[in-house]
This record gives C-alpha cells, sequence and structure tokens, in this order.
C-alpha cells in the first residue's frame, strides 16, 4: 500500500475503508508503538460460554459499547475485519514518525470522552486556541482574547478583518456558552453560513476563518453543516482545547481496547453473512468461525452495515447519506516553518490552493517523529484521489502552495505518506437527539445500529451511540428474561 512513483495501488485493511500510501514502506511493515499497549491479537475459535450479545466493528462506537456491556456482566465479542481496533482512528509507525490515518484531534470538551476516557493516561497534548490565517501573502494570528491575552491585543489591531467582526466573535461566544444542548435541539434548523450571514458577520471573516477552520471540522467549506452542531462546537472550542494523545490518535481506541477482556476483540474476523435463528442471530465470518447471541450491535460503517443488513430492513428506512472526504499528507522536515502548535488555515480560499489547513504535529508532541525531525501535516477538505497518479498530481499541487507560504525550504521535505480518505465523516446537514437504533422491522428484534452517523459525526457521537446500543442491548436481554 505505497504512495510512489510506478507503485500500484491496494486496498489498506476493509476494502471500502480509506486507502493507505506510503513512500517509505508497505504497511505490513509499519509498527505500532513500542511504548503502547499491544493491539489484541486474532482469537480463532468462538467462545466456550453463550454470548449475551455481538458487536460487529471495533471502532470507537464498537467499543464504547463493548465496554458499557462489559461493565454491565454481560459476555460479549466483538468482530473486527481489520487487523486492529480503531475504526478509522489509527496510527502509522513509518520510519520513527507516528502517522495518524487522516488529520484527528480530540475536542477535550466532549463530555462523553470525559467520561469513557483516561486523559491523563492518554498524555494529551493541546493545539494552541485560535489559528495562524494565511492571507494576502502575510501570516495573521487570530488569538482567543480569553487565553491568549497578549496575542489577542495584536489581533485587534490587525485589519485582516473589520473590528465589527471581532465585536461580533465575543458576542457570539457568550450566546453559545448560554445555550443548553437542550435548547439547541429547540432551535430553528439551517446551515452554518446562513446562521453566521444572519448574525451580521461579513464576507471577509467567513472566507478567511470560518470557511477554513470549520471547513477543517466539517471537511466541506460550503458550511452548509447545521448551525445546531456549530453553535455546540464553538462553545467546546471556547472553553477547551484540540488535543492529540503524546503517543498518536489510536492510543485512544487503544485504551478503550484494554479494558476488555482478553479474547473479547477478534481481529481478522471479517463479517460474511449473517442470519437470524430461533433463538436470536448468527454471525458467519470468513476466517474466525460462527458466532450466536440473542442480540447484535452494529457497530461497522454505515455502507457495509447495510450491505450485511440488507435482508433485515424495511425498503426505504435509510435514506442515502453523503459522506464528506478529505486527503492528509505527511511531510518530514529538519525544521518547523512555524513556531508554535496552533493550525495554519488557508484563508485565501480554494483558488490559492488545495491545502485547507496545516499542522505541525511536532510542535504539539514532540513523540509523532524521530529526534531531530519534524513531521508536518497538510489536509486537503473534499478531495480523495483513488490513484497514484491522481495522488502525485495533487501533491504536487499542495507543495506548491506550500512553497508560496514558506519558501524554498519546502523543497526539501520528504513525503512520509498521503491518506486519501473518501469515507472520513458522515454530512452533519441536521443536528438532533440521536434517534432510536434499533432497525425498524420486527424480523430485525435484538439488531442494533451503532455509529458516529446515528448521533453527531465525531468521536462524541461515537462514543454516544456505542453507550446507546448498549442500553438498547441491555434493555433487550431484560426483557427477554422476564415471564
Amino acid at each position: 500500500m505505497r504512495y510512489a512513483p510506478g507503485r500500484q495501488t491496494r486496498s489498506c485493511g476493509n476494502k471500502t475503508s480509506l486507502r493507505l500510501y506510503t513512500q517509505a514502506v508497505d504497511t505490513t511493515e509499519a509498527q505500532p508503538s513500542p511504548e503502547a499497549a499491544p493491539a489484541p491479537a486474532v482469537a480463532p475459535a468462538a467462545p466456550e460460554k453463550p454470548l449475551d450479545a455481538i458487536v460487529v466493528g471495533a471502532g470507537i462506537a464498537g467499543l464504547a459499547c463493548a465496554g458499557e456491556l462489559t461493565k454491565a456482566g454481560l459476555h460479549v465479542v466483538v468482530l473486527e475485519a481489520s487487523d486492529a481496533p480503531g475504526g478509522r482512528i489509527r496510527t502509522d509507525i513509518v520510519d520513527g514518525f507516528r502517522l495518524d490515518r487522516g488529520f484527528q484531534v480530540l475536542l477535550t470538551e466532549y463530555p462523553e470522552a470525559q467520561r469513557v476516557l483516561d486523559y491523563d493516561a492518554l498524555n494529551l497534548r493541546n493545539f494552541l486556541p485560535g489559528a495562524l490565517v494565511r492571507q494576502a501573502g502575510s501570516f495573521h494570528r487570530f488569538a482567543d482574547p480569553y487565553r491568549e491575552l497578549k496575542k489577542a491585543i495584536s489581533f485587534a489591531m490587525d485589519p485582516i478583518v473589520p473590528l465589527s467582526d471581532k465585536l461580533k466573535v465575543r458576542k457570539l461566544r457568550q450566546d453559545c456558552l448560554k445555550v443548553s444542548e437542550d435548547q439547541l435541539f429547540n432551535l430553528p434548523e439551517e446551515t452554518t453560513r446562513e446562521f453566521l450571514r444572519r448574525s451580521g458577520f461579513s464576507q471577509a471573516i467567513l472566507e478567511r476563518f470560518f470557511e477554513p477552520f470549520f471547513g477543517g471540522i466539517f471537511l466541506e467549506r460550503n458550511l452548509s453543516s447545521s448551525a445546531r452542531w456549530f453553535r455546540w462546537l464553538f462553545r467546546l472550542f471556547s472553553t477547551g482545547f484540540a488535543a492529540v494523545p503524546e503517543l498518536g490518535m489510536e492510543e485512544i481506541p487503544r485504551q478503550m481496547a484494554a479494558r476488555l477482556a482478553k479474547d473479547t476483540i477478534r481481529c481478522g474476523a471479517k463479517v460474511a453473512e449473517i442470519e437470524k435463528t430461533a433463538d436470536g442471530w448468527r454471525v458467519m465470518t470468513e476466517a474466525a468461525g460462527n458466532f450466536e447471541a440473542a442480540q447484535i450491535v452494529m457497530a461497522a460503517r454505515e455502507h457495509d452495515a447495510k450491505v450485511l443488513l440488507r435482508d433485515f430492513r424495511k425498503p426505504g428506512a435509510a435514506p442515502a447519506r453523503t459522506w464528506n472526504r478529505t486527503t492528509t499528507f505527511y511531510y518530514a522536515a529538519s525544521s518547523s516553518p512555524i513556531d508554535e502548535p496552533v493550525i495554519v488555515l488557508n484563508g485565501d480560499g480554494p483558488t490559492a490552493g488545495p491545502v485547507n489547513h496545516l499542522a505541525v504535529m511536532t510542535l504539539v508532541s514532540h513523540a509523532y517523529a524521530p529526534p531531530g525531525a519534524h513531521l508536518i501535516c497538510a489536509n486537503v477538505v473534499g478531495m480523495a484521489p483513488e490513484s497514484d497518479e491522481a495522488m502525485e498530481n495533487l501533491e504536487a499541487d499542495v507543495r506548491t502552495q506550500l512553497r508560496r507560504w514558506f519558501g524554498a525550504p519546502v523543497n526539501r521535505w520528504a513525503v512520509m505518506a498521503g491518506y486519501p480518505i473518501p469515507f472520513a465523516l458522515p454530512s452533519q446537514f441536521n443536528y438532533q437527539r440521536m434517534r432510536q437504533n434499533a432497525l425498524d422491522s420486527d424480523a430485525a428484534s435484538g439488531l442494533i445500529l451503532c455509529g458516529d452517523y446515528l448521533a453527531s459525526a465525531s468521536i462524541q457521537g461515537a462514543l454516544v451511540s456505542g453507550a446507546k446500543a448498549s442500553a438498547s442491548v441491555q434493555a433487550g436481554i431484560a426483557q427477554a428474561k422476564k415471564p
């Protein structure tokens, strides 16, 4: 699985998942961090005692569900098709560099993340609030006046956006902090762009800050995502931080997986078929045997789940969902082009080049690269090339843009990897309470859907979905025990 001239592209893990391209080594040679807990090994046989539930998919949502079920004393198995848990949150180790599969961060104020994860054990490393914006040939530091007072004074005098916009940002922060999540759900739904325009923000601040900053979160620059979702996220950014674990994002699912019993997770267990039985469900895998339980939690990616559950859903029950795509390039360099752990935004728009935002990961955590080296992460929103040739062309455009930003040293940056991710994030056109996640079919009793696409497109959404799926399973088991 390489990104290099003349190399043929091969899929990584699940065929419909992301593709991984590395110039240095094949992913079979990429090793997990020696400091990290070992990933669960493949367990070849079905469990000896009866299962209460089967969880299909060991992403964040599936792990959260399995964790809650285990705490409730239930016997669970998690079937994962790839070589390790994590789903879309994985980290590859290549020549001593830690390459997250796509640029991802954890918002420290996510309520469910605070409940489920041990932040201290993850050794979270924070990005600075605000951003560094490239606009019209210069860099402008957008500072948080509540947490970066000295920088905020300088920003107040910066003409990149009108003073009236800066005052409106202050009011937006105050309003978002006042509104509870319950109140958010009662607000009229509209796009983020409509909300910002209605709030009086100028086109300048939309183009130079909101589009690239939240475009990097939503993975779409049109700001067509839900304004409810935007306002909730703005509140979290106002009081917390964007962070990564010291040893990479995969430490999050590793921590969750480590809490489960030894043989709970079966990696390399791709599900081939699901069938209804008299007592529940039977799940047949390609290489790990068959499993039976009264309850199934389908925590696989939505497009995979639809294929496996095609016989158990009412026609038209699940409308087609769009997914936002992205591509991340990693570069190794001997020096950093910036001097702060802050996200750099393209404030000139897509016509200036494909890069939406950039981060120097080693300024956030030194562990992302070997001593004396820096790891630079450049992110493209809305594109996920399907061939080496297209990846090469996109990388050339990325480098051209970054050369305009940082000059000749960019020529010496070495491409470590490129990750095109076509199913990066479910589109968040509506932000609503998580709906009932049992399949809408009598024949599907005991079959529960689970994933961030059912809640909110985020780590928070995945964790909430996992907890709710667990509650549904426990309720189903309790109901079955009633005389």
